[in-house]
């Protein structure tokens, strides 16, 4: 039995490692198309395209350099202000609407109207009243990371099983108590996976701040370099923004799979 086990766990490593090398494969392609495409394809004569080279040095550079990380930390600061204040409004806003259906009734509309208008939208109007600021791009971040959190956690608390709440009430329970052992296995996922989309876009969104106003971070950066024709700047500044969103992606996913598992899938096992 012992040979068969081994043989097995052996055999699941292949199937792991596959996406990650498809991936891999898949961004060495992309990285020689683009090359191509620049030196000697039809964009050969276009102006302030970087090759692929070109980009992949530059954005080491901005690597070995400490004021870049100054910079990246401004839209840090800002998606995590933006995100705290979204997860604070959102949870508690998404809670109360999904145990309280009277008022669920009253502020879903409004949800529903707010809901899909782009946060650039009020951009003109924030700028003017905060300026290019780090406070712009922490207002912009909130509204960006406040719907999939709200959204979700209101998804969780209507999920609760009404069982499980009349059980509280007959063992007259506290309302923390019920909150604890009821409500909060039921509302966690939901509020981890609204919070893993919702500080991606609080991310993506302290950039644009820096790119559509001027904002610091790595948004200006890139904004800067374009009006300066540093094209390959332009690209190391762009790429750099979809790593930093690839790994809160992935740091937030992990997180999300381990709390889920080791506090609520396991009592959901036993």
């Amino acid at each position: 039995m012992f040979p068969i086990r081994s043989k097995s766990r052996a055999g699941l490593r292949p199937t792991r490692l596959r996406p990650l090398l498809l991936g891999a494969c898949g961004i060495g392609l992309w990285l020689l198309v683009w090359q191509y495409f620049v030196t000697v394809g039809p964009l050969r004569d276009t102006a302030g395209l970087a090759t692929a080279s070109e980009t992949i040095r530059t954005a080491g550079e901005l690597a070995t350099d400490g004021s870049f990380w100054q910079v990246v930390g401004e839209n840090l600061v800002m998606a995590a202000s933006g995100t705290l204040i979204a997860l604070l409004v959102g949870a508690v806003l998404g809670l109360t609407m999904g145990l309280k259906p009277s008022l669920s009734a009253a502020l879903d509309p409004v949800v529903q109207v707010l809901k899909p208008i782009p946060p650039v939208v009020i951009l003109p109007l924030a700028l003017l009243a905060l300026g290019p600021t780090r406070n712009l791009g922490v207002l912009l971040a909130t509204i960006a990371a406040l719907w999939p959190i709200l959204i979700q956690v209101q998804a969780g608390a209507r999920d609760v099983d009404p069982v499980a709440l009349d059980t509280a009430r007959a063992l007259r329970l506290s309302a923390a108590r019920t909150q604890l052992s009821v409500v909060l296995p039921s509302v966690v996922p939901y509020l981890l996976s609204g919070l893993r989309i919702g500080s991606a876009t609080a991310l993506m969104m302290s950039v644009g701040v820096g790119l559509l106003a001027g904002a610091p971070g790595l948004g200006n950066l890139i904004l800067l370099a374009q009006q300066s024709g540093q094209g390959a700047t332009v690209f190391a500044g762009t790429v750099w923004a979809g790593v930093l969103g690839l790994l809160l992606t992935l740091v937030l996913a992990v997180t999300q799979r381990v709390i889920t598992h080791d506090n609520w899938g396991r009592g959901t096992q036993s």
